[in-house]
């Protein structure tokens, strides 16, 4: 009976993840902006947050194990660590596939990217360390301080990390309407990004209190560059022109300037590209979700059972020996 259920969860769950594959590439609409390319957000944002679940996950197990002792308790937390680590590698590829086509590169070693590789190697080491020690019992107990110790590092490389420096590769502004981007602070030469584009601060030219920059705008994919020209009010503190970034809605506004250091704040001005304004968009994404986070707990379940199995076995090989 219960592995009857087994197969039919895996069914169920290949068939809902590919009617969400299906969705993303037939039924949701481009995103403004983004093309194509934005349809890999479906999968790469919820592997990423399935990942952090799955480390958590772990963490508990490990706890679990530290305080009751369990064996079982090991095994899921080891098949857990095991699913949070390819989930993280799949939201590492997708992003690097998304990366290619907006910004003409797979790896720029950006600050998310640099924080998530780090990640895959605390957990790489965990498998490491398991597979160094022959005891079973100090195996356990060490790998589940050490899952412990790694689950502190997960919050502050996937949430604090990316946002301590600029970032050079990654959207430093969320995809969804009503978004507010913090915008970008850029001295003169100097290279950032808005959303999917990347911006150069050329110049500074004052006439009177209005201050205009020259900025030049790379196109997604690095396929063509614009040069734009925000100003602002020094007297009253307000931005003057805000012109639209080629193609769309979106303005490029003028926030702040120093004269002094020879820089700006430079920001969109716009609502947000509409990632989860449409309706079949963001029922896409919440199935795409749920049919990860469901994926997680059928391989956490199965690997679990297995791993069982395989102590259950090699325990029996030691009594009879």
């Amino acid at each position: 009976m219960r592995q009857r259920m087994g197969h039919v969860a895996k069914l169920l769950i290949g068939l809902w993840l590919a009617g969400v594959a299906v969705a993303m590439f037939l039924v949701v609409p481009q995103y403004e902006g983004l093309g194509n390319a934005g349809r890999i957000m479906i999968m790469h944002v919820p592997t990423a947050w399935v990942s952090v679940l799955a480390f958590a996950v772990s963490a508990s197990f490990s706890g679990l194990y530290l305080w009751k002792g369990r064996v079982a308790y090991d095994d899921y937390a080891l098949a857990a660590a095991e699913s949070g680590f390819l989930f993280t590698a799949l939201a590492t590829v997708t992003g690097m596939i998304f990366s290619q086509v907006v910004w003409g590169v797979y790896w720029n070693w950006d600050p998310r990217q640099t924080s998530i590789f780090v990640l895959l190697l605390i957990y790489a080491a965990l498998f490491a360390l398991r597979s160094a020690l022959e005891d079973g019992q100090r195996r356990r107990q060490l790998s589940a301080v050490y899952s412990l110790f790694a689950f502190v590092t997960v919050p502050f490389l996937i949430f604090v990390a990316p946002r301590l420096a600029n970032s050079t590769l990654h959207p430093n502004c969320a995809f969804i309407a009503g978004s507010q981007c913090s915008g970008v602070n850029l001295s003169v030469g100097r290279i950032g990004l808005l959303g999917d584009r990347k911006i150069q601060l050329l110049s500074l030219e004052q006439q009177g209190e209005v201050v205009t920059a020259q900025v030049q705008v790379s196109e997604p994919g690095l396929r063509g560059e614009h040069l734009l020209t925000p100003s602002y009010d020094l007297a009253s503190g307000k931005m003057v022109s805000r012109p639209e970034f080629p193609g769309l809605k979106y303005q490029l506004g003028l926030e702040k300037v120093d004269l002094a250091t020879k820089s700006v704040l430079l920001n969109i001005e716009a609502p947000g590209t509409g990632l989860l304004d449409n309706r079949i968009t963001l029922f896409t994404f919440l199935a795409s979700i749920t049919g990860f986070t469901a994926l997680f707990v059928w391989m956490l379940t199965l690997r679990a059972t297995l791993l069982s199995v395989q102590w259950a076995l090699a325990q029996r090989e030691g009594t009879q020996a």
